[in-house]
């Protein structure tokens, strides 16, 4: 049973965050150092954090656009002021020269010019809300990625406390081997069991060997396995009693829009619709406020009768004539409408989309839930099962043996016995952690660990 359920707790396994008080117990401190070491989920962090500057830098295309410049040139001046470079300068020129020109004079220039886009119309408001939306949807990829290495990392866990539990099994198994492989011998020189006995519990003790060192391997391999998940060093005591002690219980109802994954299909829809109407918008006008102040200097002098000479070169440093302006410009896109028209149907169909796949996502937990609800129940009804068979293996291998030492019984009959106790006793400690591990599926379809941990707490 534990294979196919492993089947399906990883076909099923869905990638919410938790908080761990209790460092006493091993899985809860794992738990946390792989919440803080984790690339993935530190990737994850960053991500979080350049949504939100990108959702602050939004916010400020409200601030008005500022800019203070200065310029020096040196030009032709087929008008009174001569040449300059128009960024950032809103532009004002003197009469034209008298007579064509290609001298050079010096010439300078300094500005303070405000742009202010007040009114976009329902643009830029679109543009923030996407920004605020990018956060939750890269907040719940967070808690998505967070999530499902929790989970891995508790299946992984439960892994090795049954990998070690059953190494204890196959070692109290190689003793009994050991013991009978010596009774044997002893029974077999006093003439009360044939000496065939004795090399077939030797075969039984070399086969109980085998099997301790191969499980020995799979803990190891389970260890390294657990030191990758919490990116550091495992700590010393990784064993937990409490799984093969107790079995937890069964009342949760947890709503299904609460999973992470649900949370991140909701968002990432929120999102596709807010750029789906930003791009609608592109098409409206924009009223924009100006300001400037603004300053010239040039070579270029005139004299009474308007003709222009250059007495002092240096004159085109010195800032001496000066305007002041401020408007309103309102610029209309007319063609913009129809050269994005086909961006916003992309936009529009993705968006569309995005809400089917998160119409097909709840769909998917609530059926998974049934499922995880119908798997405990009947994970925890066969593990009430097992603590009798085990005991009922236990009483039958201590008979046989007593049996088997007075000559009432032959070998393989005991070791039968044998092999039906070690079997069972692994089944038994089997059963239990079947039942931990379909309560962790529950937690993992319902999106909440806190499900499975809060048993540990009872």
């Amino acid at each position: 049973m534990l294979t196919n359920f492993k089947g399906l707790f990883w076909a099923f396994l869905l990638f919410g965050t938790g908080s761990f008080a209790q460092e006493s117990i091993p899985l809860k401190k794992l738990l946390e150092i792989a919440r803080d070491n984790y690339p993935s989920i530190r990737a994850a962090k960053l991500r979080t954090q350049s949504a939100i500057s990108n959702a602050s830098a939004a916010k400020q295309t409200l601030i008005p656009d500022i800019t203070a410049s200065y310029q020096a040139n040196y030009s032709t001046y087929n008008n009174l002021t001569g040449m300059f470079y128009p960024e950032y300068v809103l532009p004002v020129s003197g009469p034209p020269s008298i007579d064509n020109s290609s001298e050079m004079v010096f010439g300078s220039a300094a500005s303070l010019l405000l742009k202010w886009e007040a009114f976009t119309f329902g643009r830029r408001a679109n543009a923030i809300k996407a920004a605020k939306n990018q956060v939750q949807e890269k907040t719940g990829e967070l808690d998505l990625t967070t999530f499902r290495h929790q989970v891995k990392l508790t299946d992984t866990y439960l892994d090795f406390l049954l990998a070690n539990e059953v190494l204890k099994s196959l070692q109290s198994n190689l003793e009994r081997s050991k013991i009978n492989y010596g009774q044997s011998v002893r029974l077999a020189q006093s003439g009360l069991i044939a000496g065939v006995d004795t090399v077939r519990f030797q075969s039984a003790f070399s086969n109980a060997k085998i099997q301790t060192l191969n499980q020995k391997k799979r803990l190891f391999e389970l260890k390294n396995q657990l030191q990758l998940y919490i990116a550091s060093e495992l700590p010393e005591d990784l064993s937990d009693e409490t799984f093969f002690n107790d079995l937890p219980g069964f009342d949760t109802d947890t709503p299904v829009s609460d999973h992470p994954k649900a949370r991140l299909a909701q968002s990432e829809w929120q999102t596709a619709q807010y750029q789906y109407k930003t791009s609608q918008k592109r098409g409206m006008p924009s009223l924009s406020l100006w300001g400037t102040a603004y300053g010239r200097g040039s070579g270029v002098q005139t004299d009474a009768n308007g003709s222009l000479f250059v007495e002092d070169a240096a004159w085109g440093f010195d800032i001496n004539r000066f305007n002041y302006g401020i408007g309103l410009q309102l610029s209309v896109p007319i063609a913009q409408q129809f050269r994005y028209h086909s961006i916003s149907k992309a936009l529009k169909y993705r968006a569309d989309a995005l809400e089917e796949e998160f119409k097909e996502t709840r769909l998917e937990l609530k059926q998974q839930q049934n499922t995880a609800d119908s798997t405990l129940q009947t994970a925890i009804l066969v593990a009430r099962e097992l603590p009798a068979q085990y005991e009922n293996a236990e009483f039958s291998y201590t008979a046989l043996k007593t049996q088997y030492a007075s000559g009432l019984v032959n070998f393989t009959e005991l070791a039968e016995a044998q092999h039906e106790l070690v079997a069972t006793e692994i089944n038994y400690r089997k059963a239990f952690l079947e039942v931990w591990k379909a309560l962790l599926y529950k937690a993992a379809v319902y999106g909440d660990l806190e499900i499975f941990l809060n048993e540990l707490n009872k």
